[in-house]
């Protein structure tokens, strides 16, 4: 997968389309999971719409239908990634952004009543120190900002931003960092565990805060968290070795590189700076963000990235579309050079036409069958349709803008 020759985009068009075939031959079932499951289908449809042509859509209607039916069962629980938040914020997604025209349908309405449930279920999750934004305590934080504004919602916000205060660890330079629970037992020999990564650490608490910090949401508490945080994370930087910030940090401070991903590293992070630069209008935080980018930039070598499958989560479609990102704010020719080298190496991941799927997903040590928008065949039609130029509003759920 070393090629430099880029595909025609005719070619990223014939893979598109046979993403889109695929997804939109998914039957309704129950589930009905944003990062995985219908909702996350019906968002794709819906952004492909504009590339397909399509006029009919009470497909997407149905998946989005079935997934809020969902929610009344009781079964599913808080999180974003495949419970309530994340069904009620891609229907107000879709919604606040007319990609579905309804013009009599309010769609605000139809969630209200979910707004206290959620805020109860966060702060449980908050006060018991899983701040995990995917699946723990800030899971509501991203449908609280598609709601309308309103006191009770201000409310709701405050609080959870007075619980990430209080639960902070804060150092006497005044670094503020949080404790993460050992997923995938990291740190064997116990102690505590920070998590600097966008997936589920430090860097999606800032990038949420400073998205609450834009809406007017605890300011000034806001922004102390913030500047405390980044300070934390500037001091964690390796250094030496191939990534500038380490996976996890452990108490001995030992170093240890990362791969190159929207989730755990480099890429994540330095969005993670770039977007609380642009909010808080904060020129250094943003060359953090551009340095640690140039940086990543230069990574290739399957040993240095750890790339091994397309998905924007950890995958070559998601390096793409961060590069291209960069490229685009900054107009630096290495971003763009980086972009179009992913997006090359996306499409060698494509499977023969032959082959029901269209691309397979590495998970635990093996290339498996995944649709999901977060590092599925979705994902990757995303990632296609934002170089095709279609809106990339959907990246609020990765937290990229």
């Amino acid at each position: 997968m070393n090629s430099s020759i880029l595909l025609p985009a005719s070619s990223n068009v014939a893979i598109l389309d046979r993403i889109y075939q695929h997804i939109v031959s998914q039957p309704i079932d129950d589930n009905v999971s944003l990062l995985g499951g219908q909702m996350g289908f019906a968002l794709f449809e819906a952004y492909a719409q504009s590339i397909h042509k399509q006029s009919d859509d009470s497909r997407i209607w149905e998946r989005i239908t079935t997934s809020l039916a969902a929610i009344q069962t009781g079964e599913l629980n808080h999180a974003f990634a495949g419970g309530i938040s994340g069904v009620a914020w891609g229907f107000l997604h879709l919604m606040n952004h007319g990609l579905l025209p309804a013009d009599d349908l309010d769609a605000q309405d139809i969630v209200a009543d979910l707004d206290g449930p959620l805020f109860e279920m966060s702060m449980a999750s908050l006060q018991s120190g899983d701040f995990d934004y995917l699946h723990g305590g800030l899971s509501a934080g991203l449908y609280y900002l598609e709601r309308q504004p309103s006191p009770i919602i201000a409310r709701y916000v405050a609080e959870m931003v007075d619980t990430l205060s209080a639960t902070a660890i804060r150092f006497p330079n005044g670094d503020i960092t949080w404790p993460f629970h050992d997923t995938f037992n990291r740190n064997p020999e116990g102690g505590t565990l920070y998590n600097p990564s966008l997936s589920h650490g430090t860097a999606s608490i800032v990038s949420i805060l400073s998205l609450f910090y834009e809406r007017g949401y605890a300011r000034q508490q806001c922004a102390e968290l913030i500047h405390g945080t980044l300070q934390w994370m500037e001091s964690i930087r390796n250094q030496s070795g191939i990534s500038v910030f380490p996976t996890m940090v452990l108490e001995n401070r030992q170093e240890k590189n990362s791969r190159l991903a929207w989730c755990y590293g480099d890429m994540g992070i330095a969005n993670a700076f770039w977007l609380c630069g642009q909010k808080l209008k904060n020129a250094h935080w943003q060359s953090i963000a551009l340095e640690t980018m140039l940086k990543t930039a230069q990574r290739r070598e399957l040993a240095e990235t750890a790339v091994k499958d397309a998905g924007i989560c950890h995958g070559a479609a998601g390096a793409a579309h961060i590069f291209r990102r960069f490229a685009q704010k900054t107009h630096h020719p290495l971003f763009t050079e980086a972009a179009d080298y992913w997006l090359q190496q996306t499409a060698q991941y494509t499977l023969p036409e032959t082959d029901e799927n269209v691309f397979l997903a590495f998970d635990q040590g093996a290339l498996v069958p995944n649709l999901g928008i977060l590092d599925g065949e979705s994902s990757v039609g995303l990632v296609l349709l934002a170089d095709l130029g279609v809106p990339t509003y959907w990246e609020r759920f990765l937290l990229l803008s």
